[in-house]
């Protein structure tokens, strides 16, 4: 670990205010301790499930390990939002951590996607070692599109990315591609809370939905600046979620059961959320304030 990532993930430990920072630092240098010696694979604990830290370079497992829901606010109210059941889905499913997340709730289906072969693996094995039978794996891409495309193939990453234009480049693979609406009309789904993190490449997945985008009740999406960077940026989508019907961006303090709008870049998925979803709100204990 560079002397730069290690400062940000103190940063992120010293910024995350659900957890003991003492206790979160400690674990992150026994993490360092775990990489040093290549104490790889073990098991670790994530809320209630158990999660496989397959390698010393995975940086998804390095957050629990320090941190355990290290998107706090986002878990917490997915599990909340599912606790009558519903279907969550999950695009850009990595190792599992958000799938096992939701999985907990028994009522819920969760549908995950993720397309690379090496990290789609160990997500298997992490849903199987779980036992979680209300959990549908799915190896391919999401995109505008049905056909193929190119992911970059970096051992062990966990921000593989698809490779704009087209082309299959020196340190790529070819992975199959699929629209959400044709899997929606396959699985005789409806999405209903999404996660959305493709390194960059949502505005495509997006677009994908179709018609089916308008049926989203809550989004939780990635705009972190890699989609002005790789495809279509912040604004348009934004306009694309607007024209839909969803509203926002906006960030959840799960502890005050509040969504208030979101005013600066923040380390979690941005929200967005359906009218219908805003007006059931008050009734399973959430409140939206519109100015923070």
């Amino acid at each position: 670990m560079g002397l730069r990532q290690f400062a940000n993930s103190v940063r992120l430990i010293l910024g995350n205010s659900h957890i003991s920072r003492d206790q979160a630092l400690g674990r992150h240098l026994i993490w360092q301790t775990k990489k040093l010696f290549n104490l790889f694979p073990f098991a670790q604990s994530i809320s209630h499930s158990a999660i496989i830290a397959p390698h010393r370079r995975c940086g998804v497992s390095a957050l629990i390990y320090s941190q355990g829901l290290y998107d706090y606010n986002n878990m917490q109210l997915i599990q909340h939002l599912l606790k009558s059941g519903g279907i969550f889905m999950d695009i850009g499913g990595n190792i599992g951590s958000y799938a096992l997340i939701a999985s907990e709730q028994k009522l819920a289906k969760v549908h995950v996607f993720e397309p690379h072969p090496g990290t789609f693996r160990l997500l298997q094995q992490n849903i199987e070692l779980n036992h979680r039978s209300n959990v549908t794996l799915h190896n391919v891409a999401l995109g505008s599109s049905e056909g193929v495309v190119f992911l970059t193939d970096q051992s062990g990453s966990s921000v593989n990315h698809i490779v704009p234009g087209g082309l299959q480049l020196v340190g790529t693979i070819a992975v199959p591609c699929r629209r959400m609406d044709t899997l929606c009309q396959a699985f005789k789904i409806s999405p209903q809370i999404v996660k959305l993190d493709v390194e960059g490449f949502e505005y495509d997945v997006l677009q994908g939905f179709g018609t089916e985008l308008s049926s989203i009740q809550v989004l939780m999406i990635e705009m972190n600046g890699l989609s002005d960077e790789r495809s279509h940026g912040q604004q348009e989508i934004h306009s694309r979620l607007t024209s839909a019907g969803l509203t926002g961006p906006w960030q959840c303090q799960f502890d005050e059961r509040q969504l208030l709008p979101l005013r600066c870049r923040s380390r979690e998925d941005s929200l967005y959320v359906s009218s219908s979803f805003r007006q059931q709100a008050p009734s399973i204990g959430l409140t939206f304030v519109e100015s923070a």
